[in-house]
């Protein structure tokens, strides 16, 4: 039985990020790590559970200036402070800054695909 394949390709990364959410009680700011990137989305250690369908907006900073990427996202899924985070509504601008991040990312730590495991070892 085949692993289904991911709609992008996730890279390791070690980057700490700023989570808003907004409720009745107000906006909540957190801090969190990203560890996994895609164009899609990525994976993220919480300081706080966030619940399945919370919509956020992320701060990324990815580019060399001093304002972050700020993206809306939701969380797709959790486990514990573990959370799978897609972007929704992403500007195009956004998601080229994101695939030249990645681009510069690719032949260094890409995380391979379970469907792409031959079981070798190298």
């Amino acid at each position: 039985m085949n692993a289904p394949t991911r709609k992008w390709k996730r890279f390791k990364v070690d980057i700490r990020i700023r989570i808003r959410r907004s409720d009745e009680a107000g906006v909540e700011t957190s801090v969190a790590r990203a560890f996994e990137l895609s164009e899609g989305g990525m994976s993220v250690y919480a300081s706080e559970a966030l619940e399945v369908g919370t919509l956020l907006t992320v701060e990324l900073p990815l580019s060399s200036t001093d304002e972050p990427l700020r993206v809306r996202a939701v969380v797709r899924n959790r486990r514990g402070f573990r959370c799978g985070i897609e972007f929704i509504e992403l500007a195009a601008a956004d998601k080229s800054e994101i695939q030249a991040y990645l681009g510069a990312l690719a032949n260094v730590i890409e995380i391979p695909s379970a469907s792409c495991s031959t079981g070798s070892a190298m």
